[in-house]
């Protein structure tokens, strides 16, 4: 149940009742205003509309009747209402501005008028005094906004930014501080509220008339709803801390500042923890890279021995034959001399072929079950001996090892 007056509350909170009563929000003030009038379809609805009613006739008002223009400012959307004033969003040669105007119907008040100058000498947590300005007949006060507010930056992505998050936490709980010391509430904290200026924010109060009384607690827990909005899906520990001061308040700021300043130290030892964890990891990578370019020029610079050999002689006049001529390594089973096909082994382009060089070694390894002396007869007739074999043989076995290695390391980055 909305409360009976709402020309006080937060704009955030009235188009919160707004968007309950019509289900979609209509833009501006006055289609609002006519979508509600027109919701009012019976007597019983009409009376529970009466406060929404009221407000958004208020702000109606008060944007149809105050200038779109004036001293050289070009004014906005509404940025937020008290019970004796509005603010507005406006422009002056790109500074923006905010203006803070008395509504119509306490402009000429002088007890108003007095408030309204009065509030400019206690904002937190730097004065901004700025004289009382006659634009016609509207008591205004001007407000520059050195930077952009933390409603800029949202909504926020699914990737939060700790240092952002903090940074506006920080703020608004210094500039809280500095209002409770004055035994003083801000009453209308939100994400509008917050100014980035520079590398720090600053938090903006208005001096607000509340017609529902404000709270030390109630600042904190609409400060942390504010800073949560920031890291929407709970990713980082500084988000968390807001969504927790959020549901339950520290009872002071002094206290939340303190929890503030832990949560940020661990997890910033958190961050640094993973930081060298993964600077580590990047130099493992780094040597694990420059070992395998210097495996892979290894195996590229240690040329194949150069001949053919005669592995292995079988039982059935089977020969295992293989060809090397310093560049290319080929071999394989064959019928008889000269081989007129032999499958590849290696060459520089695309290394040892496994199944190939197995296949030789293999023979190689059990030569002697075979027929060894028409292997020996066909070692003569190549040119070639034993030697010249297990030589070839070796390096093949390096080739493999080599590719071992090579296989562990690029599966490892």
């Amino acid at each position: 149940m909305p409360p009976a007056d709402l020309r006080s509350v937060p704009l955030d909170e009235l188009e919160r009742h707004l968007t309950d009563a019509l289900g979609e929000l209509p833009h501006g003030w006055t289609a609002r205003r006519q979508a509600l009038e027109h919701a009012a379809d019976s007597p019983a609805k009409l009376q529970a509309l009466d406060p929404l009613l009221l407000a958004v006739r208020a702000l109606e008002s008060i944007q149809t009747r105050l200038p779109t223009q004036f001293g050289g400012l070009r004014r906005g959307e509404v940025w937020e209402q008290d019970a004796i004033s509005v603010s507005f969003d406006a422009w002056r040669r790109g500074q923006r501005v905010l203006v803070r105007a008395l509504r119509p119907e306490v402009r000429a008040d002088p007890v108003w008028l007095r408030r309204l100058q009065a509030g400019t000498r206690w904002p937190a947590p730097a004065p901004l005094p700025r004289a009382l300005l006659l634009q016609g007949e509207w008591p205004t006060l001007e407000y520059p906004l050195h930077g952009p507010s933390l409603s800029q930056f949202l909504p926020a992505d699914d990737r939060p930014d700790t240092q952002l998050i903090a940074m506006a936490l920080e703020g608004g709980l210094a500039g809280l501080e500095a209002l409770h010391a004055r035994g003083q509430v801000h009453g209308h904290l939100s994400a509008r509220h917050m100014i980035l200026n520079q590398n720090s924010f600053e938090l903006i109060w208005l001096d607000p008339v509340l017609a529902i009384p404000g709270s030390p607690a109630q600042d904190i827990r609409d400060l942390g709803k504010t800073v949560a909005a920031l890291d929407p899906n709970g990713n980082d520990p500084i988000g968390e801390l807001a969504r927790s001061m959020a549901q339950e308040p520290p009872p002071s700021v002094d206290m939340a500042r303190a929890l503030l300043t832990r949560t940020l130290a661990e997890a910033l030892a958190e961050r640094r923890h993973e930081l060298t964890m993964r600077a580590r990891d990047q130099a493992k990578r780094a040597r694990e890279k420059r070992l395998l370019t210097a495996i892979r020029r290894l195996g590229m610079a240690i040329a194949p021995p150069a001949g053919q050999f005669c592995l292995r002689a079988g039982q059935d006049k089977l020969l295992v034959v293989a060809h090397s001529d310093g560049i290319k390594v080929k071999g394989g089973p064959v019928a008889g001399m000269p081989a007129r096909f032999m499958p590849r082994v290696w060459d520089a382009e695309q290394g040892l072929d496994p199944v190939a060089s197995r296949a030789l070694l293999r023979a190689w390894a059990s030569r002697k079950t075979g027929d060894e002396v028409r292997r020996a007869e066909m070692q003569a007739e190549l040119g070639a001996d034993d030697t010249g074999a297990m030589q070839l043989c070796r390096w093949m076995s390096c080739q493999a090892r080599l590719r071992a290695v090579r296989m562990l390391l690029e599966l490892g980055s």
